[in-house]
C-alpha cells in the first residue's frame, strides 16, 4: 500500500538550522540559511552603527568575543547548531 505524499513529509525530522558569524573591524553579522539574522557595528558606545573615528573603536578581540556570544545564543534560541564564527575582510575597513 502507498503512502500518501504528504505523510511521508511530515514524518521527516527537521534539520537543525547551521548559524555562524562573521566579524571584522567593522562589526560582525550572524547568518542563519544564507542570510543575516543579526548584525553589530564596532561603536564603543552604540552597537548598532560603524564608526570611522579610531577613538570610537571597539577592539576586534572584543567584537570577535561579541560575535562569539551573541552567535552562540542565538543559536540556543533558535535550536540551531553554532558553526563558529570566522575573521572577514571588508573593501571599507578603516
Amino acid at each position: 500500500m502507498n503512502t500518501p505524499l504528504h505523510q511521508h513529509h511530515s514524518n521527516q525530522t527537521k534539520q537543525p538550522q547551521v548559524i555562524h558569524g562573521e566579524y571584522s573591524r567593522n562589526g560582525y553579522e550572524i547568518w542563519i540559511g544564507g542570510r543575516v539574522l543579526y548584525a553589530a557595528g564596532n561603536h564603543v558606545h552604540d552597537s548598532t552603527q560603524p564608526t570611522m573615528c579610531e577613538k570610537d573603536w571597539l577592539p576586534l578581540r572584543t567584537i570577535r568575543k561579541f560575535c562569539i556570544k551573541t552567535t552562540r545564543e542565538i543559536a540556543g534560541e533558535c535550536r540551531g547548531i553554532f558553526a563558529g564564527v570566522e575573521r572577514v575582510n571588508e573593501d571599507s575597513e578603516p
